[in-house]
């Protein structure tokens, strides 16, 4: 076998026996002086030696500590633990038994050691063992010079011992063809688990294109509760609820497409709209149709909560349209002008089309309410009094509005019939209020900050893991966001290693994560997909981790340290 075979054997034998290295350890530190005693006092032998017991004893301190040693060691544990265990138990089992003269007891303890060695390493390994520590003690106990010639080697126990470690070997080869079994079992079952993994990207991309992400974050917490099935039931079902409403359309929309070409109109219209809906999905429902879009909130925190999201994406959106307009005004193109209508209050909630086609909307009277309003802003005293893209506003929402704190300086309360207007099929409104588009602009930049920190303390926590240990390495993760907004973040304590070893693990196998580290005593690596949203699911994240901790420590990791033909890791370099 090739030296760098001999490594690997080493590094996963010693990987196999890891859970059981401080029970032995520990083991062979009290046992020594303990058998010290036994075999001086309650069953005398003709030999006994406490200083040999001590010194095994101390070559076992190390195994029990292991956990502990520097990183720069480390690589060294399969080698030292191979060799504690030759010392340990073929080595001074044999050589108490040619000093004591083949007593019984150090004959059936022989027989118990080539046994036992047999669990805790590869066959092969345990067969060369046995047979150079039991070489060495004979050498060891001729240079003693306490041979006695008058007594005759039993050579027939040494039959004995070699059937018991062959019966060993048998069972421990059998083991490990189990151990390979499973381990082929682990890879189909990761291979299924991909599969798997790929099936639950494309739900999340789907489910991201196709729903807000306000919706999927419902359907995904009544899933966790209740199962799909009794999810989708609850989502579709028709209840109350409370919603703050926005309906925006674009006024004399027809007349548009006289001097402009009609795909230069519809690029024009995705413009005003693309913003809103983008940063809005975190907190509303958002439903553009044609040159018309609808929103509403309900979000379940508070009443103002929701009319605060409203009217901060409103604003949001008047300012995109007027970034429209600019660069319209430059191309000779005609000037985006929306009718804008804010309303709050009570709506049916629910799906309105079958069970194959679920698409959750609002209905009822302030819905109706809302759409009438966005109407009345074609009015043209109406108009006169809000100029060209202006929020129209209900008594409803801006009594909410300054219930949550927020003062509009610049509103203008619209007596209706002092207009001669009044609102179709709500003849009994006869107040409102407008804010005329350069008010709405000073509100710009502060709700801008408001969805921002909104979208922030919404995003769910659907997951945070129980702290977790794989092969003594403690890590976590947890799930942020939904849809294609769905991001996971990992941590995984890497003190034991050096900040050069675990940077190029990452450099070489995980370049499609962002990597972070504390620089404290206590090192933790954090991972994140953020370049990647909605593209991983949990199969995903724990194969990373399991691979990352492997790979750091062993076997691949130990050998490769080990062989001196290792590729060098790289400088001090940092993340």
């Amino acid at each position: 076998m090739k030296p760098s075979g001999i490594v690997r054997a080493l590094a996963r034998s010693a990987q196999y026996a890891e859970p059981f290295m401080v029970t032995l350890a520990i083991i062979g530190i009290v046992g020594n002086p303990l058998f010290y005693l036994v075999w001086t006092l309650l069953i005398p032998q003709p030999f006994e030696d406490l200083g040999i017991r001590l010194a095994i004893s101390a070559v076992c301190v190390p195994i029990a500590f292991h956990k502990r040693w520097p990183s720069a060691l480390r690589r060294w544990l399969p080698l030292y633990w191979h060799a504690a265990l030759l010392i340990a138990v073929p080595f001074q089992f044999s050589l108490f038994m040619f000093l004591n003269q083949y007593s019984l007891p150090w004959v059936l303890t022989v027989m118990a050691g080539s046994f036992l060695i047999t669990f805790f390493m590869h066959w092969a390994l345990a067969m060369a063992q046995y047979v150079a520590g039991t070489t060495l003690a004979y050498g060891v106990f001729l240079m003693t010079g306490w041979q006695d010639e008058s007594i005759k080697i039993p050579l027939e126990i040494f039959v004995v011992y070699l059937f018991t470690l062959f019966v060993g070997s048998a069972v421990n080869l059998r083991l490990q063809r189990s151990r390979e079994a499973e381990a082929a079992m682990g890879r189909r079952l990761r291979t299924l688990a991909g599969q798997n993994a790929a099936l639950m990207r494309e739900r999340n991309e789907l489910l991201g294109h196709f729903l807000n992400n306000t919706v999927i974050e419902r359907l995904r917490s009544f899933e966790d509760r209740y199962g799909l099935e009794e999810a989708l039931a609850r989502m579709t079902q028709h209840e109350r609820r409370f919603c703050a409403l926005m309906q925006a359309d674009i006024r004399s929309f027809s007349k548009m497409f006289d001097g402009e070409n009609e795909l230069q109109v519809a690029q024009l219209i995705a413009q005003c709209y693309s913003e809103i809906t983008s940063i809005g999905q975190d907190l509303a429902v958002l439903k553009p149709v044609g040159d018309c879009i609808f929103l509403y909130s309900d979000i379940e925190q508070s009443r103002e909560e929701a009319v605060l999201n409203v009217f901060s994406l409103a604003c949001v959106f008047v300012q995109s349209v007027e970034r429209v307009n600019e660069n319209a005004q430059a191309l000779q193109a005609s000037p985006m002008n929306f009718g804008i209508a804010l309303h709050a209050g009570e709506v049916v909630y629910g799906n309105l089309a079958s069970e194959t086609l679920i698409d959750p909307t609002v209905m009822g009277l302030n819905v109706n309410l809302t759409a009438r309003l966005e109407e009345l802003t074609k009015v043209q005293s109406v108009q006169d009094q809000l100029g060209p893209n202006g929020l129209l506003l209900s008594e409803e929402f801006v009594w909410l509005l300054r219930k949550a704190g927020v003062s509009l300086p610049g509103a203008q309360l619209l007596d209706l019939p002092a207009l001669g207007a009044s609102v179709r099929d709500f003849p009994q409104l006869s107040r409102l209020y407008g804010l005329p588009r350069p008010s709405v602009l000073e509100f710009a930049a502060s709700a801008r900050e408001r969805i921002r920190v909104a979208r922030v303390s919404r995003i769910p926590r659907l997951l945070h893991a129980e702290h977790s240990r794989h092969r003594e390495v403690e890590y976590y993760y947890e799930m942020s966001g939904s849809g294609p907004n769905l991001v996971w973040s990992i941590f995984v304590d890497v003190s034991r290693w050096p900040t050069q070893r675990v940077d190029e693990l990452l450099r070489t196998r995980f370049q499609h994560l962002k990597a972070t580290m504390s620089g404290d005593n206590e090192r933790w690596l954090a991972l994140s997909t953020e370049n990647e949203p909605g593209s991983y699911d949990e199969t995903d994240v724990e194969a990373w981790v399991l691979e990352l901790i492997d790979h750091l420590v062993g076997p691949e990791a130990a050998a490769a340290a080990a062989t001196p033909n290792a590729p060098k890791v790289w400088s001090d370099s940092r993340f």
